[in-house]
């Protein structure tokens, strides 16, 4: 039953993720505090470490590993990285187009200033901040480097242990284990 939720449910968490996502990236064209940030970060981790506990609570009977839970968390946020890096880019194009050319003016502005860039390298990074391919692929990778990095403190906090002891109804038992088929046609 894992195999069949996994993205589904990686899919419907990480579109919440992106929804939030989307209310502080709308947020930042307007005004960029610190507390809009520091926000964003708690509600961020919040979410993720919810959205973890709930998976190994519904699926985690057997016991939920460290691994299944960060690969849970990457999944979620390879999800929330693609929906997020499509909205950004119809903001920077359509939506929010004045603003998103205001917050990068200032840092074309600087590679500019440094002399370190040609003019043909300039042009290549102002088409890029308004790609589509590349605003979903940078937060696509952004989204997976964070959600990794927390996802290493959250998936040791939500992991859940197998049980020391199988109940007596065991799956393994149930279906039969190829030692004790083994053992049973040779004493029969």
């Amino acid at each position: 039953m894992e195999k069949t939720n996994f993205w589904k449910d990686a899919a419907f968490y990480g579109v919440i993720m992106a929804l939030v996502a989307f209310v502080f990236d709308t947020l930042n064209f307007y005004t960029q505090h610190a507390i809009i940030s520091l926000v964003s970060l708690l509600l961020f981790l919040g979410l993720l470490t919810f959205f973890t506990k709930q998976r190994v609570a519904r699926y985690g009977a057997n016991g939920y590993s460290y691994g299944q839970c960060l690969r849970f968390i990457l999944a979620v946020m390879l999800c929330a990285g693609f929906l997020d890096g499509a909205y950004m880019s119809v903001a920077a194009n359509w939506l929010f187009a004045s603003k998103y050319e205001a917050m990068m003016a200032p840092q074309i502005e600087l590679l500019e200033s440094t002399g370190f860039y040609t003019d043909d390298q300039i042009m290549l990074v102002s088409r890029m901040l308004y790609s589509p391919l590349a605003l979903i692929f940078s937060a696509i990778v952004g989204a997976l480097i964070k959600g990794g990095f927390f996802g290493l403190f959250i998936s040791a906090y939500a992991r859940r242990e197998a049980p020391v002891f199988a109940p007596a109804n065991d799956s393994r038992s149930e279906e039969g284990d190829s030692d004790t088929n083994t053992d049973t046609t040779k004493n029969a």
